[in-house]
Formats: structure tokens, C-alpha cells, sequence
């Protein structure tokens, strides 16, 4: 009896996760493309199949299921700035390996960067009350990451905020130019050198430590 209630709760939490999965899914693919304040946990209930009561069931509404989203993302990058981490590279390597993990993740799914950019539109909107809190950022969590670095690497300390300045320049740059590439083409033909690879990701990666490192040990004139 004891192994058929286990075998029981098993199966229902694998068919929530399930079904959490797919309503996730279909919510990306929806405010990628319409937007966050366009779209209705009618419209999300209806691309599942399912009613809206089982959408309530496992989202309180369309927010919490985009922030859901988000954490995931987060989630995800978290544990790879750990990794990235643990091998113990220098502040110019362990930056390139942010920057391009950026690249990979817009350029994996093209609709990456159409929901960040919804979703800073929506965050910026007068719709959104609350919405993706300091707990959410992932700025947060990078921060801790890139100090522990430059502790261990001997990185100037005062320089620290101007190093995560830049390096939040450069992401969103990132981010805006891969949503060009991907979704504006007619802006891409002859102007390839206003867009980033890993090459020229790698290349201001140093620039910036280098840059800081000289500022900082010079008399900053």
C-alpha cells in the first residue's frame, strides 16, 4: 500500500512539473512574440489545452508566470558563473566566458532575445507594479562572482564598479545587437562590424580589465 501511494505521488508530481513545463513553453512563445501586456492567461490556457482554473492552479497570473520564466534563466546562468568559477580563471577570462555565454544563449533561440526585450519594455511600463524585483537580478549574483575573482586575482578594488559598469554596457549592447541580427535583417546587410562574436567579445574583455587595471595603478589623468 505504502509503495502505491509513493508510486501515486510520483507520478503526480512528475505530470505537474510536466505540465508546468508546457504552460512555461507556450507563455515564452506567446510574450516573445506579442508581448507581455498583450497577452492573457486566456490566450496561454488556450495554446495548453487546458482551462484557465488549471492555469490558476499552478500560476497566480501572467506575471508570475513570466517571472517564473526569468528565474529559470537565472537559474541557469547562476550555475554556470559557479562553474565558471571554480576553474579559477582571471577576471579577463572569467568576463569573456560571460560575454559569451550571452552570445550562445540569443543566438540558441531567437525568441531569447524578443522576450528580454519585452520584458525590460514591460518592466519600464507603467502596466508593470512590482515587477522583477532586485531579488530576480542576475547583476546580483555577478556581482558576488566577479568580487571573489578579483580577490583572488588581485584586482584593483576600486576599480570593481567601474568594471561591472562597463561590463553591463557591453551585455546590453549584446543583447540589442543580437535582436537586430536576428529579427531586423534588412539593418544587417554592409554593417557586420557593429555586431559581436566571440572574437571581438574576447577582445573587450581584456580591454576592460586592462583598461581598469592601468587606470588604477596610473595617476588617472
Amino acid at each position: 500500500m505504502k509503495l502505491l501511494k509513493k508510486n501515486a505521488k510520483e507520478d503526480r508530481t512528475s505530470h505537474e512539473q510536466q505540465m508546468r513545463r508546457r504552460i512555461k513553453d507556450a507563455a515564452f512563445k506567446l510574450m516573445a512574440e506579442q508581448g507581455i501586456e498583450n497577452v492573457s492567461m486566456r490566450q496561454i490556457a488556450e495554446k495548453v489545452h487546458v482551462t484557465k482554473p488549471v492555469l490558476y492552479y499552478y500560476f497566480k497570473d501572467k506575471e508570475d508566470l513570466c517571472t517564473s520564466i526569468i528565474d529559470e534563466h537565472v537559474k541557469n546562468f547562476d550555475m554556470f558563473l559557479d562553474s565558471a568559477l571554480s576553474k579559477k580563471p582571471n577576471m579577463a577570462s572569467l568576463l569573456a566566458l560571460v560575454f559569451e555565454r550571452h552570445l550562445d544563449f540569443f543566438f540558441a533561440d531567437p525568441r531569447n532575445s524578443k522576450f528580454i526585450a519585452r520584458t525590460i519594455s514591460y518592466a519600464l511600463s507603467n502596466k508593470a507594479k512590482g515587477f522583477i524585483n532586485d531579488g530576480r537580478d542576475q547583476m546580483g549574483r555577478m556581482h558576488v562572482i566577479f568580487s571573489e575573482a578579483a580577490q583572488k586575482t588581485g584586482f584593483p578594488k576600486e576599480g570593481l564598479r567601474d568594471f561591472e559598469r562597463l561590463s553591463r554596457a557591453v551585455l546590453l549592447q549584446i543583447m540589442l545587437s543580437s535582436y537586430v541580427q536576428l529579427h531586423l535583417p534588412e539593418a544587417v546587410s554592409g554593417k557586420q562590424e557593429n555586431f559581436y562574436d566571440k572574437e571581438s567579445v574576447n577582445r573587450l574583455a581584456r580591454i576592460i580589465v586592462l583598461g581598469i587595471k592601468a587606470y588604477y595603478k596610473g595617476d588617472k589623468k
